[in-house]
């Protein structure tokens, strides 16, 4: 899923639109669409943080949000329970269909509950493995600079080794270190 309030974050801060969409990981499309359409309804930039990332998504395209009348599921207890019992994502699917209509609710197709759920399964924080995205890099290069500034200090050879390896990364990546960390 896209992540709107970091395309609308590193817009303030001057990254180019290309930028953006190197460190969000999406087109350079969304990215010009999300930023024209936040200038439209006159959004603060960059958006407080009282504001979830729901609350902006439905700010930014009132249009595409969730219909009342379909059934949504407590995702987190239909992963553990399927998981319990060892099905499959179908058989999930068909356990959401009888649940929803006991309810007098719509369920949605298969398709549509298998992008629900795989959504829902990638948005777990995952608790081995490589750093993934762009933004877990920075996240990771912020929080480990900070880490060894306060251990071993500015001055020290691992903290610089580790700066340098940051501004290598983003040069690869054509990504302006000024314009997402300070220095």
């Amino acid at each position: 899923m896209t992540n709107y309030r970091a395309i609308l974050q590193y817009y303030s801060q001057g990254n180019t639109t290309t930028q953006i969409a190197t460190i969000c990981q999406c087109s350079r499309t969304t990215v010009i669409k999300t930023i024209k359409r936040a200038k439209q309804i006159k959004l603060n930039i960059p958006v407080a943080n009282t504001i979830s990332d729901e609350q902006l998504y439905l700010m930014l395209y009132p249009a595409r949000g969730r219909k009342q009348d379909y059934y949504l599921p407590n995702w987190y207890e239909l992963d553990k329970d399927r998981l319990k019992r060892s099905f499959s994502k179908r058989r999930a699917w068909k356990k959401y269909c009888r649940v929803a209509q006991k309810r007098g609710l719509k369920a949605y197709c298969k398709t549509r509950f298998y992008d629900l759920y795989n959504e829902y399964y990638y948005s777990l924080p995952k608790k081995k493995g490589k750093i993934g995205t762009v933004l877990s890099k920075i996240r990771y290069y912020t929080f480990g600079a900070d880490v060894i500034a306060q251990q071993k200090g500015t001055d020290s050879y691992p903290y610089q080794k580790f700066i340098a390896e940051r501004d290598s990364w983003c040069k690869g990546l054509r990504l302006d270190k000024t314009k997402i960390w300070a220095t």
